[in-house]
């Protein structure tokens, strides 16, 4: 089983894109051609690690399942 890294959940939230209520367009803090992993990343530490903290359990409770059921 890989491992879920901090890069892997970046390019995720990259992927994902900026919710709307932080875009800059819409009174947010995020400019809007920011990659939203990388900056978040960048200038909030803390947020991105307490998602990144949630989106792995998250996923390894996921994996846990998919696991179980394919028994």
């Amino acid at each position: 089983m890989a491992r879920l890294t901090k890069k892997d959940y970046e390019e995720w939230l990259n992927e994902l894109g900026i919710p709307d209520h932080d875009l800059k367009s819409m009174g947010g803090r995020i400019p809007d051609d920011a990659n939203y992993g990388t900056w978040l990343r960048r200038n909030d530490p803390t947020a991105f690690e307490v998602g990144y903290s949630e989106w792995k359990t998250d996923n390894e409770f996921k994996r846990l399942q998919r696991r179980k059921h394919a028994k």
